[in-house]
């Protein structure tokens, strides 16, 4: 007989093997379709007669078992073969370069959370510009300062310290090893010349990163288009096809840092008129780069696009290139004299630092209010700061005009259904923001501490670093107390939501810790911005308060917490990676790799522009084979989000012979609260709801919002069932906590009394088969 329904299991977060999606043994499993980045794997026939009758990877012959692996896409990195020390160099400058993608990210993370333009509701002649959903040209203006502030960065490591101040008397440096030192000691300007091109083959070098991996799974496209519903972005062909509007992206990117480099030397000897034209040219260019990225705001999934071509980002490209060249046989040829620590390098970082800090402080408002107030705003808070280096009493301008931003992300009514009080674009931003800085600190104060003596760098870093380890003090005092009182509910169990066995009791109360995950992620996100805006202050202001023995030694301290810091983030990803070729922070990769890019171009790929349509096809393809055919769509964890875009990807008339069974999902806490107009409650058809309480027993005991008359909830009915476990750490209901038609829960324990379930094994459970069996008996 063949089967008539096809079960296909998506794996979540853990990156669960095929063979452990199909309860198997690894030999009784084959791949029949897709590479090691994504692929679908069955049951061998000949190995299941040898199973037993009640063996969790037995299936009916009216059942056609799959498993999707798109773990590869996510998790797996791009390395150099081999074991010689060339291999593990580049092995490990790549899982560096991962670390540094980190900001960028985040970033876009942060665009997907802004106010998404609603298609539902008539166009209009403001939808057809980038205005048309608040924050998507400042999205794109932040990823483009973020890429400044690294080249900035590695241009005050390679060009100021190496190259100028390390052949002037009275240092001491350290040489490079020789398979790097290829120069030996030139004159400086050839010094100069050599370092110019760091920050641009680390651009190169990014651009390699990423489209390696975009190469390998962002090009497929869909076989059919699907059917657009209004308000539902997921449901648009454009949401998965990005490169083309990343490679325009891209050019743009590379043409700012080229002209950022020119910038950087010219400026400094602009005395000569060779140069003076150069720093003119390069600015121009310059500022053309960032009205191009204004423009091609307007070319996104969400955005009607005004994009028509590519014209404009290669001309940009090319002009900023020439430069550079025209730089380099200038630097040649002139041979400026270069006698101290060059002034953009010092006082660049901070002014982008400020610019983007009052995006940020703007972006805390974009979900609460459409005007035009927090660009003025915004303009005269970077105004006052950067004013405070002449007029100390400019900063309390700049408090003024930050309070007002402030103010207008004041909580409203409503605001509580959504991440942070629908500050969530603000948030993220602020955490791209302290990553991007942490980072830049740890590579110029670490460079420094290595290379010599004697050497100086700007003060922003120090400064930064101080106020970094300043900020933390509070974070790691709510850590403790959330310590102290999960210790002291585990040490007498408080039952938490009905009665259990004392160790499901406790893994509860541990639970309950992590799923307080969003007022963390806030408090930690406001720290950095704080630290940033101390930074800037300390740095433009110099207060004579600055140089007192106390601030020196949480100076001093600073740069240790800092470097830590820095370390373990690079640390981890240069350990993942060289021993599991697995990219770290697994769910923050997971989530970030999630989202088309679109505010910077050397985000992590999106796996899902691969993986939704080939769910999608795959799906549609049984489908098609009869019309008695049903496909029921079995996803965990991060899978689920997948398998809910696959849905909407499908073409009109497909959703009533496919069934969705979920578990271990974050659909409605997370997803829907931090993406409300992506994920949220319109599209899910879930109820509103709140964030998990900060310190009570129970942190979702609290009343539901609005429940929904639309969304995906609307269209498959009762063709969709979740299960949820109280000891899930990553696992919630997708309707709600009190009893209801779509959540169920799964057992905590599988019997034996030293084990509790949490986040995995939800396929092998009896909840599992007991929902399967009721989907596939409903009829269609």
């Amino acid at each position: 007989m063949s089967p008539r329904v096809l079960e296909l299991r998506i794996h979540g977060v853990n990156n669960t093997p095929p063979n452990a999606m199909l309860a198997l043994p690894d030999h009784a499993v084959e791949q029949f379709r897709g590479d090691r980045f994504g692929s679908f794997w069955r049951p061998k026939a000949d190995r299941l007669a040898d199973l037993p009758a009640d063996h969790a990877g037995r299936v009916s012959q009216a059942v056609r078992r799959e498993a999707y692996s798109w773990g590869g896409m996510a998790r797996s990195s791009p390395g150099v073969p081999g074991s010689g020390v060339p291999s593990v160099l580049a092995n490990v400058l790549g899982r560096i370069g991962w670390a540094l993608l980190l900001p960028f990210g985040l970033a876009n993370v942060a665009y997907w959370s802004r106010r998404l333009p609603d298609d539902s509701v008539p166009a209009t002649k403001r939808m057809v510009w980038w205005n048309a959903g608040r924050g998507a040209a400042s999205t794109r203006l932040f990823g483009l300062g973020l890429t400044i502030l690294l080249v900035l960065a590695v241009c005050e490591v390679a060009i100021d310290v190496y190259a100028v101040q390390c052949s002037l008397p009275g240092t001491t440096c350290r040489r490079l090893p020789e398979f790097l030192d290829v120069l030996g000691d030139p004159a400086r300007h050839v010094r100069v010349l050599a370092a110019s091109a760091v920050p641009v083959l680390l651009l190169l070098g990014l651009l390699a990163l990423t489209s390696l991996s975009r190469s390998r799974y962002e090009m497929t496209a869909m076989r059919r288009t699907p059917v657009r519903r209004p308000g539902v972005v997921l449901s648009r062909a454009s949401m998965w096809e990005g490169s083309p509007r990343i490679r325009r992206l891209t050019r743009l990117h590379i043409a700012a840092g080229c002209c950022v480099v020119v910038l950087v030397t010219s400026t400094q000897v602009w005395q000569n008129a060779v140069f003076l034209v150069l720093s003119v040219v390069a600015g121009g260019v310059l500022a053309v780069v960032v009205g191009r990225v204004v423009v091609t705001a307007a070319d996104c999934p969400d955005v009607p696009s005004t994009e028509k071509g590519g014209l404009w980002s290669w001309l940009l490209m090319i002009s900023a290139v020439v430069v550079l060249v025209a730089h380099g046989f200038a630097l040649h040829a002139v041979e400026p004299v270069f006698d101290g620590p060059l002034w953009l390098t010092s006082w660049g970082p901070p002014v982008v630092a400020v610019a983007l800090l009052g995006s940020v402080l703007a972006a805390w408002s974009w979900r609460r209010d459409d005007a035009k107030g927090p660009l003025v705003l915004l303009v005269l808070f970077v105004a006052f700061m950067v004013a405070t280096y002449w007029f100390p009493l400019a900063w309390a301008g700049a408090a003024v005009a930050g309070g007002a931003l402030a103010w207008r992300a004041r909580p409203r009514r409503g605001d509580e259904w959504q991440a942070w009080h629908g500050a969530g674009p603000g948030v993220l931003l602020g955490l791209s923001l302290t990553a991007s800085v942490v980072l830049s600190a740890v590579l110029v104060l670490t460079f420094r501490g290595w290379v010599g003596t004697g050497l100086r760098v700007p003060s922003f870093y120090s400064w930064f670093s101080a106020a970094f380890a300043a900020a933390l003090v509070p974070l790691v005092v709510l850590l403790l107390v959330q310590a102290l009182v999960l210790l002291s509910r585990l040490t007498k169990p408080s039952v938490l939501d009905d009665e259990a066995e004392v160790l499901v009791v406790r893994v509860r109360h541990v639970v309950a810790v992590t799923h307080r995950a969003e007022n963390v992620v806030g408090v930690l996100s406001t720290l950095g911005v704080l630290a940033v805006l101390l930074t800037c202050y300390l740095t433009f202001a110099s207060p004579g308060w600055a140089g007192s023995s106390g601030v020196a030694w949480v100076v001093g301290r600073g740069d240790w917490v800092t470097g830590l810091a820095g370390v373990a983030v690079i640390g981890s990803f240069v350990g993942a990676g060289m021993l599991t070729n697995r990219r770290p922070l697994g769910l923050l990769w997971d989530l970030m790799c999630f989202l088309p890019r679109t505010a910077h171009p050397f985000a992590p790929p999106c796996y899902a522009e691969r993986a939704v349509p080939e769910i999608a096809d795959r799906a549609r393809e049984f489908l098609d084979a009869s019309p008695r055919h049903r496909v029921v769509l079995s996803a965990h964890s991060l899978g689920a989000v997948l398998a809910v875009a696959a849905l909407y990807a499908l073409p009109d008339g497909y959703l009533r012979r496919v069934q969705l069974l979920t578990y271990g999902v974050q659909l409605r806490p997370y997803f829907g609260r931090i993406f409300p107009d992506l994920l949220g409650p319109a599209v899910l058809g879930t109820p509103e709801v709140r964030a998990g309480a900060m310190f009570s027993c129970d942190p979702w005991r609290r009343d539901p919002g609005a429940a929904q008359d639309r969304g995906l909830y609307s269209l498959l009915g009762t063709n969709w069932i979740n299960l949820w476990r109280r000891t899930d750490y990553l696992g919630f209901p997708v309707h709600g906590w009190q009893p209801n038609d779509l959540d169920r829960r799964a057992g905590e324990t599988d019997g034996s009394a030293d084990k509790v379930e949490t986040h995995s094994d939800y396929h092998l459970c009896s909840a599992y088969r007991d929902a399967f069996a009721d989907l596939v008996s409903r009829p269609i």
